[in-house]
């Protein structure tokens, strides 16, 4: 086999996508080939337009053709005096996954069917090893692994006390965890009616001696039974009685908030559709 060689796989979906909306910096896309193996691959700028880089049936239109070999990641270049794209670099990368590890139970990604995208990075899934949809989080890239540590952790320090929803594993990729399932709470974000429900909660979670540091509306999901939280990644522990007063102290306000912190925020990836 030499490094000339080339494949055509039978399919290449897009999975994830980050573009730059200025073209000056690379586009990195996550893909699946032929429903199994997964590929990360960087476009360098000023290669493609802007538009076409943010639909996936173009972008799969004009790549070059894959070179053979066991790799997962692969640059695409292009030099001045030629049109033609080509394949800089690829190698087989060993990709950081999620430690350490403290729930026994762990699902591969490609059992699931990924489906609406609630926020970044969080999905809807199902697969037949669950009974109903539950929620996915997870990294697409390999510089988004460190959002999701600290947060695992967060959950073995609230597991059983329902003060968020119930952790039921972590998702890997290729055997390296790049995330974690939990249920899906069918509920709505938070108002001012529900100030002593979200008060409740964040004293539970105070009691526990842990500060979330992002609390807003959109991190409160109400439902007949009661109010829990959500995303933790900027939680951690303290004993800082000042500092939990003060989250309490301020969450009128936060629920009060009409600014849209918190919310969904839009993003190339969403050019998909």
């Amino acid at each position: 086999m030499t490094a000339t060689e080339v494949v055509y796989p039978t399919t290449v979906e897009i999975l994830n996508q980050e573009i730059d909306c200025e073209g000056d910096t690379p586009s990195y896309y996550r893909m699946l080939v032929n429903k199994k193996d997964f590929k990360y691959i960087t476009i360098e700028p000023q290669i493609y337009e802007v538009d076409d880089l943010c639909f996936p049936p173009i972008v799969l239109s004009k790549l070059p053709p894959f070179p053979a070999g066991n790799w997962n990641y692969g640059s695409i270049s292009q030099v001045a005096e030629n049109a033609t794209t080509f394949f800089a670099e690829t190698s087989r990368k060993d990709f950081p996954s999620i430690t350490p590890l403290w729930h026994a139970k762990s699902y591969d990604y490609l059992s699931f069917k990924i489906g609406e995208r609630l926020r970044s990075n969080v999905y809807v899934a199902s697969s037949p090893q669950f009974m109903k949809p539950i929620i996915a989080k997870f990294a697409r890239f390999e510089w988004e692994i460190g959002y999701y540590i600290a947060e695992t952790q967060v959950y073995s320090w609230i597991d059983g006390n329902n003060i968020g929803p119930e952790f039921l594993g972590y998702l890997t990729e290729e055997g390296r965890v790049i995330g974690f399932l939990i249920e899906n709470i069918e509920g709505r974000h938070a108002t001012i009616s529900d100030l002593p429900a979200c008060k409740a909660v964040v004293r539970q979670l105070h009691g526990l001696g842990i500060l979330h540091r992002d609390l807003n509306k959109h991190n409160f999901l109400i439902s007949d039974g009661g109010a829990v939280l959500i995303d933790f990644e900027t939680a951690e522990r303290s004993d800082d009685s000042e500092a939990m007063e003060a989250e309490l102290r301020g969450l009128e306000e936060k629920l009060l908030d009409e600014s849209g912190i918190g919310g969904v925020i839009l993003d190339e990836e969403e050019k998909e559709t």
